[in-house]
């Protein structure tokens, strides 16, 4: 082979190498920013706590759904409807993480949950947050707290549960093949409404393990979602990616603590990590650090 075909081919593989790098990074920033876009993002304003939304994750822990009259509401297409006053965003919201580095995390909030380190995130941050803007106060939390010995005692994930009931057939069913009855399981949903939106909480089969575990959801209105510049965002359609805010102000600091009391009643694990979180906060005062 002559030296300048050597060459040439040398050429040619190191092209090929810096393309696939170019090709590897511009990957690597396109999932990054797919990634970033559908974090829920909880930042202090000037009197107020702002949380962006993603409005198109369909698939993720913050859905836009269409109110139905069971309280389930039924999920659609963002993109492909035009949102309104009958749609809302439904915030599988959280209160910790295991790690230390994930966003949304207040470090000093550490408590252990069966032998590992669990660290204040999301509704945690939203409560450090409130406090040191002046949105809730210590009374608050210190009001909350007193409660949860009481809550306690009923409980929802321990009280409640799943029921399996055989059901006759609606004539306009019709008939099923001989050998089959039709049974019908019975969920419970616990509904808390406000004027600034709504909590609730389901009970779920459990993933790992066996039984049911109380789930807690924040709705949010479309008709109180607002866009980047805090002006409420105009029914229509989603964009891809776009992304919406929600504010927690003193007009409806109660619906934050209403979130905490949901989380008190759905199950003893809960009620118990609200109390490690609500002392953390009001004892040794992270609200003052940050």
């Amino acid at each position: 082979m002559k030296p300048n075909t050597i060459s040439k081919l040398g050429h040619s593989a190191l092209r090929f190498v810096l393309a696939l790098g170019l090709a590897c990074i511009w990957l690597a920033r396109a999932t990054a920013a797919d990634t970033e876009y559908k974090l829920v993002r909880i930042e202090p304003a000037s009197q107020s706590i702002r949380v962006r939304l993603p409005l198109t994750d369909v698939s993720g822990k913050v859905r836009p759904k269409e109110r139905t009259p069971d309280g389930y509401g039924e999920p659609l297409a963002p993109t492909k409807t035009a949102l309104g006053p009958k749609h809302y965003l439904e915030w599988q919201i959280g209160y910790d993480t295991r790690e230390a580095d994930a966003p949304n995390v207040v470090k000093e909030i550490q408590f252990v949950r069966k032998g590992e380190t669990k660290f204040g995130a999301e509704l945690s941050k939203m409560l450090v947050d409130a406090l040191r803007l002046g949105v809730i106060s210590t009374n608050d939390l210190l009001r909350e707290r007193d409660r949860l010995a009481k809550l306690s005692e009923a409980t929802l994930e321990e009280r409640e549960g799943i029921t399996t009931e055989k059901t006759p057939l609606e004539l306009k069913s019709g008939t099923l093949p001989d050998g089959f009855t039709r049974w019908t399981q019975k969920v419970p949903q616990f509904l808390r409404e406000t004027e600034h939106g709504w909590i609730q909480i389901q009970l779920k089969p459990r993933q790992r393990a066996v039984g049911n575990q109380a789930m807690v959801y924040v709705c949010i209105p479309m008709t109180r979602v607002l866009t980047a510049d805090g002006k409420p965002r105009a029914p229509g359609p989603a964009r891809t990616k776009e992304t919406v805010f929600y504010e927690f102000t003193k007009a409806n600091a109660g619906f934050l603590l209403d979130i905490v009391r949901a989380f008190a009643i759905a199950s003893k694990q809960h009620n118990e990590d609200m109390g490690q979180i609500l002392g953390r906060i009001v004892d040794n005062g992270p609200a003052r650090k940050l």
